[in-house]
């Protein structure tokens, strides 16, 4: 009997020992107490590992709530809890949160730190240079961490220091010489932050010096940028205007653009700064400085044309700068130290039509009165000889005839000079009293 009943109570500790014993105490684990995330969107995962049921909630620090989504709010042991973290537009402050677990008496707290809304902008934000080598100076302006990248169009040419940050500071862009006078480029360069960019265009190669004087090798494009390669017309322009119209090269069908000013009217005597469409320091050249260029009909007409067949330039056009002998052996390989001004027509002053695409033309910043209208003076050519009726030869009107002159509404291409009242870059940097940036 005693036996029997000893081997009872065993079976019964075996099934039910277990329920004397002490429970084991509830634990959290989690792989950080704290998380640093962007100002942009977040998704932030947060693993888990709990012996029992948690339920977590978000404490926030400071006045702002609410930018923090929490999916699930309960886990069954093991899990992931997902915080859906909304952008901080606060470009002053970083914002803080506080992730709270409990599982019984356990409890475990994450720490949830949003950067500020970090920014970067440079200035200028286009660079064309105005001699073959040589360092200019942008200024960054940011308020945090910052990096450059460039893309691989600036190789060989373009070499920037410092490359990374922080806060304000002076970038150097050092420019490379080319081998000849035909190369030119076009590149990007950003400047990033954790959730900032800007972007810096940079054009190296269009500046060519004839005489006194450096001008650029192609035309303008958009207000403030060339166009991409000597042969491409650019836009067009009205006097003492960065307003760019349409060219429409070579259809002369083309309509009036909606929106473009017709009819005479009256502007300044010369195209004023705060209108002009070239880039930072470049400007519209004056009747002289054209004049130098391309000669006059009572000296020598420094213009020689050239066809795409024998030139290797898509388009016909002038090649400006040099005797007409010489001119015409320019070929889009090698300029003999000329630019290359293609052919482009005008749009009409009174009807906006797009008309003479066989022209190549140039627009200057100077405007004269013809009896009572305003008009300002231009060249343009089809030609390189001049005809036996001198200034009243239609293939060829120069800024020193007396018949080289159009209305002040009639949009025209605009080729730059340099402009020499502007002190930014190619600078030596150690220069007394050279400041950062632009100045004039």
């Amino acid at each position: 009997m005693k036996n029997k009943t000893y081997y009872i109570i065993s079976a019964l500790l075996a099934v039910f020992g277990t329920s004397c014993q002490k429970t084991e105490e509830p634990y959290i684990d989690v792989p950080k107490n704290e998380y640093e995330v962007e100002a942009v969107y977040t998704e932030l995962n947060i693993p888990v590992k709990c012996n029992t049921d948690s339920r977590a909630s978000i404490r926030y620090e400071g006045t702002e709530s609410g930018w923090i989504q929490l999916l699930p709010s309960l886990l069954g042991g093991n899990g992931v809890y997902s915080l859906w973290i909304s952008e901080n537009p606060d470009d002053e402050a970083a914002r803080t949160a506080t992730l709270v677990i409990t599982a019984g008496s356990a409890v475990r707290e994450v720490r949830i730190v949003q950067n500020l809304m970090t920014s970067v902008t440079v200035s200028p934000s286009f660079i064309a240079t105005t001699v073959p080598e040589g360092t200019y100076q942008v200024q960054l302006a940011s308020n945090g961490e910052w990096s450059i990248e460039q893309d691989s169009d600036t190789e060989g040419w373009l070499t920037i220091e410092p490359v990374s940050g922080t806060g304000n500071a002076p970038v150097k862009f050092i420019f490379s010489a080319f081998d000849d006078d035909s190369q030119m480029h076009t590149g990007i360069v950003k400047f990033l932050t954790g959730s900032g960019e800007a972007e810096l265009t940079v054009q190296h190669g269009y500046a060519q010096k004839i005489g006194d004087y450096v001008w650029a090798k192609a035309n303008v494009g958009e207000p403030g940028m060339f166009a991409a390669s000597p042969d491409n017309p650019g836009m067009l322009y009205q006097y003492d205007s960065k307003v760019a119209w349409t060219n429409a090269y070579p259809a002369t069908t083309a309509p009036a653009p909606t929106g473009m000013p017709l009819g005479d009217s009256t502007g300044p005597e010369r195209w004023t700064d705060e209108n002009n469409p070239c880039p930072d320091g470049w400007r519209v050249p004056t009747k002289d400085e054209l004049d130098a260029l391309v000669g006059t009909r009572a000296t020598e007409v420094k213009i020689g044309w050239v066809e795409p067949k024998t030139s290797g330039f898509e388009i016909p056009g002038a090649v400006l700068g040099l005797s007409r002998e010489t001119g015409r052996t320019a070929t889009a390989a090698d300029m003999k130290g000329g630019i290359f001004l293609p052919c482009s027509g005008n749009r009409h002053w009174s009807k906006g039509t797009y008309q003479n695409p066989q022209n190549a033309t140039m627009t200057t910043a100077t405007s004269l009165m013809s009896g009572t209208e305003q008009c300002r003076y231009l060249m343009y050519c089809s030609t390189d000889v001049p005809g036996a009726n001198g200034a009243k030869d239609s293939k060829m009107r120069l800024p020193s005839d007396s018949w080289g002159w159009e209305r002040l509404r009639g949009a025209w291409p605009v080729r730059c000079i340099k402009d020499d009242r502007v002190s930014y870059g190619p600078v030596d940097l150690q220069i007394p009293g050279y400041g950062e940036g632009q100045s004039y």
